[in-house]
């Protein structure tokens, strides 16, 4: 997946005229994948909750793939399902928020990972 197919609103601001580029959750000046899935409070809360330390959420990545690059590096292949699980999560809890205007706190995001992957 390229860091540029999921749309996000700097994205679409660049096709569509007088579309926001700014992101609706948290006011970050541009809304980009990097900031949605790493950067975003709640997604870095969600993340925070999973275990994952500063050596993957403090460093500042351009693009989202190089993040991946150095989480799929760094962790151990069944961590790494389970971060990827964790992404859908928030992804999802992102969607959830700009489409329907519904926003889960990290915890309940967390839980319902964390039964996922227990259960799969």
């Amino acid at each position: 997946m390229g860091h540029d197919q999921l749309l996000m609103n700097a994205k679409i601001s660049s096709i569509r005229q007088n579309f926001r580029r700014d992101c609706l959750r948290c006011g970050a000046s541009v809304e980009t994948l990097i900031q949605a899935l790493k950067d975003y409070p709640t997604a870095r809360a969600i993340l925070t909750l999973g275990g994952l330390d500063g050596r993957l959420l403090d460093k500042d990545y351009l693009n989202c793939v190089d993040w991946l690059e150095d989480v799929r590096r760094i962790l151990d292949r069944k961590v790494v399902e389970d971060f990827i699980t964790t992404l859908w999560n928030s992804w999802n809890n992102h969607n959830n928020f700009v489409f329907y205007g519904k926003k889960d706190e990290a915890h309940v995001v967390w839980d319902s990972t964390k039964t996922f992957c227990r259960d799969f």
